[in-house]
């Protein structure tokens, strides 16, 4: 029968949570267990210390190589959630975001992308409407002003130092099942005199969205937006 080694790695947790106890016997006997599991499984500390790295994924739906503005929101989520996000790829398929993180932070850092990338989406959407040029010099203003939309929300974010032993433990965990990644880069767009009132629009049209972290020592952050959608 296959052992399921996260269930052998909550129960060594356990037992090195009891070994803190103030009661010496009830301590070292912990510590006795937690120890004769780890050789009996073969479970390394390395393989604690990834146990709480957690992942979280979403397919946005985009084509193989998506916008500057797309890649720059998820970058943008990622490090305020203390986060990592690569874009997997595998043949056949449509790119997908995986944030990785401690604990929850990946899941409530895809949840808020998700919105964010909605949002962002509608309005741009709306904003391309209106215009009435070219299909590529429209293209192009309605990027300088999705760009416009990401500069104002990443105003609202706070500046934190990250937990360098979190964005250790990340790193090793992409290491482990994904091997060496590539950086994905994308161009933003060329602003010119011409657009400064589409920076204006993509900025009022960002005015309600924020990120917010409500307590430092907490991992989650809290989406805030009273803009509408």
């Amino acid at each position: 029968m296959r052992v399921d080694q996260r269930k052998i790695i909550e129960k060594i947790a356990k037992c090195l949570r009891l070994s803190d106890s103030a009661n010496p016997n009830e301590a070292a006997s912990a510590l006795r267990q937690a120890r004769r599991l780890m050789e009996k499984y073969r479970i390394s500390e390395a393989d604690l210390e990834l146990a709480d790295i957690q992942e979280a994924g979403f397919d946005t739906g985009n084509a193989y190589s998506p916008p500057f503005w797309v890649l720059a929101l998820a970058n943008l989520v990622a490090n305020a959630f203390d986060c990592r996000v690569i874009l997997a790829r595998r043949f056949g398929c449509r790119p997908e975001y995986r944030f990785i993180g401690m604990g929850h932070s990946a899941e409530v850092a895809t949840y808020t992308f998700k919105v964010l990338l909605r949002r962002l989406e509608t309005a741009r959407a709306r904003f391309l409407a209106a215009l009435e040029d070219t299909d590529d010099e429209r293209e192009r203003r309605a990027d300088v002003f999705a760009q416009a939309w990401l500069f104002r929300v990443a105003r609202t974010v706070e500046r934190f130092a990250g937990d360098p032993r979190v964005e250790a433990s990340v790193e090793a965990h992409i290491r482990r099942h994904y091997g060496e990644v590539d950086a994905h880069m994308a161009e933003p767009r060329e602003a010119e005199r011409a657009d400064f009132d589409d920076i204006l629009q993509g900025i009022r049209a960002a005015d309600g969205v924020a990120l917010f972290q409500p307590v430092r020592r907490q991992r989650t952050r809290l989406l805030a937006g009273t803009g509408a959608a």
